[in-house]
């Protein structure tokens, strides 16, 4: 009888009339909800076929209202899903990237030397 149960219509989900639904999250969960829709959709933003191949690091600065996210390829045998970069001296040293994460072109590619000669 379950296997039946898959073709019964679903009742749509709706708001009552009348009623308002209210998320309110902390600068912790913003955090945590920006860092994983970039996860969520790194394929896109960052032009991969496969995002379970890099490596990605996040950062934030609360004052500025900036966020940097960073990716690469390798990952180094000392490392674990994060990588060894001052990610607030890199987010002060560069300009925005990207006016919206939903155009082409939103990255720049650096390679470490660059970097360093920020």
């Amino acid at each position: 009888m379950r296997f039946f149960n898959f073709f019964r219509k679903k009742k749509a989900k709706t708001i009552p009339d009348g009623k308002y639904r209210i998320i309110k999250i902390s600068k912790d969960a913003l955090f945590e909800f920006i860092r994983e829709s970039v996860i969520d959709h790194q394929e896109c933003f960052f032009d991969v076929t496969d995002g379970t191949k890099i490596v990605t690091c996040f950062d934030i600065n609360w004052d500025t209202g900036e966020f940097i996210c960073v990716t690469r390829n390798e990952l180094d045998e000392n490392e674990h899903l994060q990588f060894d970069l001052d990610t607030q001296a890199l987010m002060s040293k560069l300009r925005d990237t990207t006016g919206s994460m939903y155009v082409e072109k939103r990255y720049i590619e650096l390679s470490e030397d660059e970097i360093k000669k920020l």
